[in-house]
């Protein structure tokens, strides 16, 4: 009995993570305090429920000793945050100016915005406790597979969503009028550059459904015009059939945001994914059916939404000016201190100091359109450089799962993909810096890591 209430806690805190994820990018993508902090609580909960059901004789699925070092940098840079939110003798020369210009005393921090710094650690958080618990929660294959269908059902329901708007005329998110982006799809985000991201990390997960789907065929004795016949068979019956419709959907989405940099990023993703398919399994004669139907199925769709992407391409000279503009003022901003940073989620806070006084209106940054050097901005280069590194070495464990299993490798292969993605997309944008897209990659990411060992090893340690 203990056992089977064990279990039934763990699979409600599974549920509820996969409810998490899922409703994470409705509330315009959780990018607002109210979402966000119902986010962060959720993701706080559900770490509870998953601490209970351990202390109550679960196992641990996945120890802390297999991710030691990544988690060592992760931890180690929200202890830095939590230093720079802490009055104490260190202190940014903002708080002395501040103290003389009000007449009274402040106490010295080195964030230049102590409740940003603390929301920015909420949101860390609560991304940390998303990868956790489905790191712990994606030991099992089985769970795995079905966590991916869910993402791709989900992805697509926010797609069809947003076409839906689209072709209404595109003038509506949820219940607001758009005040941006009017020209773009963006479902339920504000950015179509965010939404962009969250879409093209679902088509991975739909992709690679989709890709074990017709592997059989691919892998089958035949012709190469049977093997065509047996991929087409695949793509219009039965499970294949919504996969392949969920592609679809996905990809004649992403084409509509416009965004350069997420079709690109995705693009690149999608390649990662197709070789870690193809990793010593299919032939080059085998796979030519289904690079021919592919790209086939990518001319038609491109053609259909594809216009508005190569449009931006066409005019985009003044916004790089602006992107070269803002790059070089946080590279100032960063040299003024480099070892400690102004406070994390202070940008919007420090950039207006740098920018040149000129006539008339001046524009508006509160992202720097590059995480790493917001990062860099924020938390001084040795914790943004921790940060990045702990990503970089989760990222280089499900490579690691990739090359070694004998089985499910395209699991951890999600996870290396996912990661060429978001981390592409952040030399150009914030979209890593949204909510929803970083439940959503953390969550990936997790389920990537967690079946980078052996399944008889997550069996004998007892994974959900």
């Amino acid at each position: 009995m203990k056992a089977e209430a064990t279990s039934a806690r763990l699979s409600r805190v599974d549920g509820g993570l996969l409810a998490l994820v899922a409703l994470a990018p409705l509330p315009l993508a959780s990018n607002r305090p109210l979402p966000a902090a119902l986010l962060a609580l959720g993701a706080g909960l559900l770490l509870i429920g998953w601490s209970v059901a351990i202390w109550r004789g679960a196992a641990i699925a996945v120890k802390p000793s297999k991710i030691a070092a990544p988690l060592a940098l992760y931890l180690g840079t929200c202890v830095w945050i939590g230093l720079q939110w802490m009055p104490g003798p260190w202190t940014d020369p903002i708080w002395g100016v501040a103290s003389s210009a009000l007449g009274t005393p402040l106490p010295g921090r080195l964030s230049v915005n102590p409740e940003a710094t603390l929301t920015g650690l909420m949101h860390l958080l609560s991304y940390g406790a998303v990868f956790w618990l489905s790191l712990q929660l994606g030991a099992k294959a089985e769970r795995a597979y079905f966590s991916l269908a869910v993402v791709t059902a989900v992805g697509t329901i926010y797609a069809l969503y947003g076409l839906v708007v689209w072709m209404a005329g595109n003038e509506w998110i949820l219940l607001y009028r758009k005040w941006a982006y009017q020209d773009a799809l963006s479902s339920t985000f504000v950015n179509r550059n965010s939404f962009a991201t969250f879409t093209g990390l679902c088509l991975l997960a739909g992709f690679s459904l989709f890709l074990k789907r017709i592997e059989p065929a691919l892998s089958a004795k035949r012709t190469w015009r049977q093997k065509t016949v047996l991929v087409f068979e695949g793509m219009t019956s039965g499970a294949g059939a919504w996969l392949a419709g969920a592609v679809l959907v996905l990809t004649l989405a992403l084409l509509l945001t416009g965004s350069r940099g997420g079709f690109l990023s995705s693009l690149a993703g999608l390649f990662v994914l197709a070789l870690a398919h193809m990793r010593g399994k299919v032939s080059r004669r085998a796979a030519l059916p289904t690079l021919a139907l592919g790209t086939a199925f990518f001319a038609i769709i491109f053609g259909a939404g594809g216009g508005m992407v190569v449009d931006r391409y066409h005019a985009k000279g003044a916004e790089l000016g602006d992107r070269e503009d803002i790059y070089r003022l946080t590279l100032d901003a960063i040299e003024s201190a480099p070892w400690t940073g102004s406070g994390f989620g202070t940008f919007g806070d420090v950039i207006p100091a740098y920018q040149p006084k000129t006539e008339g209106i001046e524009p508006v940054w509160d992202k720097a359109h590059n995480t790493y050097l917001e990062n860099a901005l924020e938390l001084g280069i040795p914790a943004a450089v921790a940060l990045n590194l702990s990503i970089l070495l989760l990222a280089g464990l499900a490579l690691r799962g990739l090359r070694m299993r004998k089985r499910d490798w395209t699991i951890p292969g999600i996870g290396v993909a996912a990661t060429m993605l978001v981390g592409l997309h952040a030399l150009v944008d914030f979209s890593l810096q949204i909510p929803a897209v970083a439940v959503l990659y953390a969550f990936m990411l997790g389920i990537a890591v967690a079946q980078s060992w052996s399944t008889r090893l997550a069996e004998k340690n007892g994974g959900a």
